[in-house]
């Protein structure tokens, strides 16, 4: 298991007590992985995709604490090359569909779906808890699987912009690139990992990255010793 599994199943057990900090969280991994579907009468759906057992977990917990609403949980093996698989977890009731999307703001008064990428005036991010909820939840929708970089790839560079200024504000620096389709939010310095970590309350994830950039420093200072002392 890599790096980034083990801190996304250490998250997925990780549940906030405070109603408005889930929401934010469910609102995240809507965000990056979630589908609405709408039928021909009007009647909505909420889906999402993932090829993570954690997330789809940790999605269904977050739902049932938060609303205690009916869910359909389906898990389709991959065929060929593609074979993971595939859990898809969905709010197949209108009412209780609605209910989802209202408490995550992505519809608005007039039944239309529209998400605030503001970090202003969003009210689901209002609260420094809630920024850490949402970037936890979006964490745990992102699939690349990098060993001790931390990634969330997005579809829209607003989107990017948005988790990119959620971090900036916790006083972590986040950077954003564009690889193949995706806008990518990203950090490589160890130092800052380590404080998004603490962030998104890993704490057993965080202390194995610092015994392991210890172990780096220390063997990086003897080698820098013994090649002083050769030269």
């Amino acid at each position: 298991m890599s790096f980034s599994s083990k801190v996304k199943e250490e998250l997925s057990r990780q549940l906030s007590s405070a109603r408005h900090c889930q929401i934010a969280e469910i609102a995240a991994i809507l965000s990056l992985c979630g589908r609405i579907q709408i039928s021909e009468n009007d009647r909505y759906r909420v889906k999402i995709h993932t090829e993570n057992e954690a997330v789809a977990r940790k999605y269904f917990t977050l739902l049932k604490k938060t609303f205690n609403i009916g869910i359909d949980v389906s898990i389709r093996q991959g065929i060929g090359n593609h074979k993971n698989r595939t859990c898809t977890v969905a709010v197949t009731h209108h009412e209780d569909a609605m209910r989802v999307l209202q408490a995550v703001k992505l519809i608005d008064p007039y039944g239309e779906i529209e998400e605030n990428l503001s970090l202003a005036q969003n009210v689901v991010l209002m609260q420094n808890c809630c920024k850490r909820a949402f970037i936890r939840g979006a964490f745990l929708a992102a699939d690349p699987e990098k060993f001790y970089h931390f990634e969330i790839a997005c579809a829209t560079e607003a989107k990017a912009k948005q988790i990119q200024g959620l971090i900036l504000s916790m006083g972590i620096e986040a950077k954003i690139v564009l690889r193949k389709k995706y806008f990518v939010v990203y950090i490589k310095e160890g130092s800052q990992i380590v404080d998004i970590l603490n962030v998104m309350e890993a704490p057993v994830a965080l202390m194995e990255l610092e015994n392991i950039r210890i172990l780096k420093e220390m063997r990086g200072s003897v080698n820098r010793q013994v090649n002083c002392e050769t030269a």
